[in-house]
């Protein structure tokens, strides 16, 4: 739980000059992510209109399609039920399509994971947030995500037959991305010079209904939350990032959690993706910082350099993959439990969390 707005539960911290001035603003947001060729790098609170990442003149030709062909892109989300966690993503790295459903049990501790993988070209992903849709698809596995800001939601689809020991899970689930409850945050940062990486993350209330091996899982928006992490980037070769968020719906109804990632951004002090969401209102952070312990199944630390951000992951359970083709190589942990710590706001408010449900990332890759 997350306790907020209660009696005992917050406290103010006295904020000087030079710490309010620091506390950074959402730019407005461009129509064209990429304009003459010049990628439009900032923090935003609105995705662009026309994410057209592969005008960017950014050194890699485009001849053979070699252009779109090192585009990665994806969609994953990420939804907490009080019997349930799930992990859904939709990938299009060029030279692969690929799709998971992770399923956590968190009353048994039982996990189980539908994978699929394509050749080139078989799945694009959705071309822009406002209204789109990417179907993955093949005999037995089908998940379809639409996403659809201009009507505040993205929704999801699935329909994935039961495989040997794994079972069947079908229906939909639905995040609704209001900007009146929950601000989201979009970035276009630079990987390299003129090479960017949009990503849009939101926390948001989640509806919906699955089939899980025959028992019916209901998702109510005003219990449940699902974070959307959407994504395009221009990755070097050598990649590497970690990632940790988690958000809650709070005894006063309203959603609060963070986005935390350090990555291969050289300058994330100011270019990053770290947010704390509260509300409808959004505070932007400073750079992120992992501890992560050998053994992976121990508590990881993470912080902002602001002080921000102080937490720790306790893992229940993770997903975790090794990929080793010669030129492509990939290590992929994503472990999920439960966040304690603190968070303050903008207004200065600390936040306690204590066993709010979350997942995280450490990813090293060659592609």
């Amino acid at each position: 739980m997350l306790y907020n707005g209660q009696a005992g539960r917050l406290s103010r911290n006295p904020m000087s000059d030079q710490e309010r001035d620091s506390v950074a603003r959402l730019q407005e947001t461009p129509e064209r992510a990429v304009l003459h060729g010049k990628a439009q790098f900032g923090r935003f609170g609105r995705p662009f209109r026309d994410l057209n990442l592969l005008e960017a003149d950014c050194g890699i030709p485009r001849l053979f399609g070699m252009r779109r062909f090192r585009l990665k892109q994806w969609v994953h989300i990420a939804v907490v039920h009080d019997d349930w966690y799930l992990s859904l993503a939709l990938v299009d790295l060029g030279f692969l399509g690929t799709s998971w459903l992770h399923l956590f049990n968190r009353r048994s501790g039982h996990a189980f994971e539908h994978t699929l993988k394509l050749p080139p070209g078989r799945f694009r992903a959705p071309a822009n947030l406002w209204d789109h849709s990417g179907t993955i698809e093949t005999r037995g596995y089908r998940v379809r995500a639409h996403d659809c800001l201009d009507q505040q939601v993205h929704h999801f689809e699935i329909d994935i037959k039961a495989k040997g020991s794994l079972p069947a899970i079908s229906g939909s689930v639905t995040l609704y991305e209001d900007p009146a409850r929950t601000q989201p945050l979009a970035v276009l940062l630079p990987l390299g010079p003129n090479r960017p990486m949009f990503s849009h993350k939101s926390a948001c209330p989640v509806g919906g209904l699955l089939d899980i091996a025959g028992a019916k899982v209901e998702f109510t928006p005003d219990r449940h939350v699902g974070l959307l992490d959407y994504h395009k980037a221009f990755y070097p070769r050598s990649t590497f990032w970690k990632w940790a968020t988690f958000a809650i719906i709070d005894g006063s109804g309203n959603l609060l959690g963070c986005n935390l990632t350090h990555n291969v951004i050289r300058d994330d002090t100011q270019f990053n993706e770290n947010c704390i969401w509260h509300g409808n209102r959004l505070t932007l952070l400073g750079a992120a910082r992992f501890d992560i312990p050998k053994d992976r199944t121990q508590p990881w630390r993470i912080r902002t350099e602001d002080g921000r951000a102080d937490l720790q992951l306790i893992p229940q359970g993770r997903r975790s993959e090794r990929v080793n083709l010669g030129l492509v190589k990939s290590a992929y942990d994503q472990p999920y439990g439960l966040y304690s710590g603190t968070l303050i706001d903008g207004e200065g408010v600390s936040h306690r969390v204590e066993n709010a449900f979350g997942l995280a990332e450490d990813h090293v890759s060659l592609w």
